[in-house]
């Protein structure tokens, strides 16, 4: 069992001359002192333990983007993204004309983006959803209420291929996807009751909508992240009836039509697993793609609330390694940090992030120290002054929208740190 050992310094107090610091600094309350009076506090001794947590309440319904594909590596395990999709017709009262014959049905969807090994090949399927993505309910009283979905969800299907498509990326040529779906689907479009074109409502009713998914790749893979507002995501269905041999009609994927990627990850090859039961561990691990997240608990600063000290500024740091997958597999630029609260949900630090300004909280990935660093000076003060809780959590900003993730270091050399600066009332 790996057992952390995160330290910060125990409280001494290292007394710093900063006479050759600039003096510009904007931090809490540093407008009122000089810059030679700070000190630095610095802790050693007490632990900083880590935990890691899944992402198992986030939603990922109407997003600005979708993901499709697999990945599956050492330290994360295996990685699946699919999309759950609703098509509209952008017409009324449609009509295919007497005889109307199928000739052809196209899938096509925009790529936005790559993430992952683009030499990797992915088994794409389509199948029919068997159920709508009902977004609200209405209860006895005529009350509506909106119904949640976390990117965890699954909706039933039809266990019947429509489409199968080995795809190889091609980053520089391609610009979409375009999966032949079966004549048999295209025919009971144009055999279908017209009832079922008057308008969305009926043809909603009529059919639910696409279930995409990749098959699960062995090592490697590759996400894409799709663009299926853009125009050119469409079905696409080509006909010809008795009074023309060449129709074409396209089914939409706009902002009225629902859809959601539905995120799922296997770390049952990894230390993952075994992790997650742990609340004390040497290596921590944050994952976007509704993966995982870093919680961690800072020691007791009660000692500290008698003291007269005005924090300035407050650092904490946190190391991480490369591995030998992030040339494949990057790692996010920037995560963010929020408090935990006593029922375990996330609150933003507020004072600190919005307040002080994004430059200011910072988070961003110092490449060359391999650290992130976030400046928490009026957290660390209501922890001290209010008794707020004491454990964050560290995750990759709109999980759902980026799949990079992240290894932290935290062993006996290079661990987690924590810097107070404060001067003497």
């Amino acid at each position: 069992m790996l057992k952390s050992i995160f330290r910060i310094s125990t409280l001494v107090v290292v007394v710093s001359l900063f006479s050759a610091c600039k003096k510009d600094w904007n931090e809490l309350g540093s407008q009122l002192i000089a810059l030679d009076d700070m000190i630095m506090l610095s802790f050693d001794t007490l632990e900083i333990k880590a935990s890691i947590h899944k992402e198992d309440s986030l939603s990922s319904l109407n997003t600005s983007t979708s993901f499709l594909g697999s990945i599956n590596e050492a330290d994360f395990g295996v990685s699946d993204a699919a999309i759950y999709t609703e098509f509209r017709t952008p017409s009324s009262d449609v009509v295919f004309g007497d005889d109307a014959v199928a000739d052809s049905m196209i899938l096509t969807l925009k790529l936005e983006s790559y993430y992952g090994d683009t030499t990797s090949t992915l088994n794409i399927n389509v199948q029919e959803m068997l159920e709508q993505i009902v977004t609200s309910a209405t209860d006895s009283l005529g009350e509506d209420s909106t119904i949640t979905f976390y990117s965890s969800q699954n909706f039933e299907i039809d266990n019947i291929n429509l489409a199968s498509l080995a795809y190889n990326a091609e980053p520089k040529t391609n610009t979409t996807i375009s999966l032949a779906l079966t004549n048999d689907l295209a025919q009971s479009f144009l055999d279908a009751n017209p009832e079922n074109f008057v308008d969305n409502t009926a043809f909603q009713e009529f059919f639910n909508g696409l279930y995409i998914s990749c098959e699960q790749v062995n090592t490697g893979g590759l996400l894409l992240e799709l663009d299926l507002l853009d125009t050119q995501s469409k079905i696409t269905l080509y006909y010809h009836n008795t009074e023309s041999d060449s129709l074409t009609y396209d089914f939409q994927i706009n902002s009225n039509a629902d859809k959601m990627t539905r995120w799922s990850h296997d770390y049952s090859s990894t230390n993952i697993e075994s992790l997650l039961l742990e609340d004390d561990i040497d290596v921590a691990y944050v994952q976007g793609g509704a993966g995982l997240r870093t919680y961690i608990t800072l020691p007791s600063l009660e000692s500290l609330k008698d003291s007269n000290y005005v924090i300035h500024k407050a650092e904490l740091t946190f190391p991480y390694f490369f591995s030998v997958n992030d040339s494949v597999f990057t790692i996010p630029s920037k995560l963010g940090l929020a408090a935990v609260n006593s029922e375990g949900k996330l609150e933003v630090l507020t004072e600190d992030q919005n307040i002080q300004g994004a430059s200011y909280f910072d988070g961003n990935s110092n490449v060359l120290d391999q650290t992130y660093t976030f400046n928490i000076a009026r957290y660390i003060h209501k922890v001290i002054a209010e008794g707020y809780t004491n454990k964050l959590a560290l995750y990759v900003p709109s999980s759902v929208l980026n799949p990079e993730r992240v290894l932290l270091s935290n062993g006996t050399e290079n661990t987690i740190s924590l810097r107070l600066f404060v001067s003497k009332q």
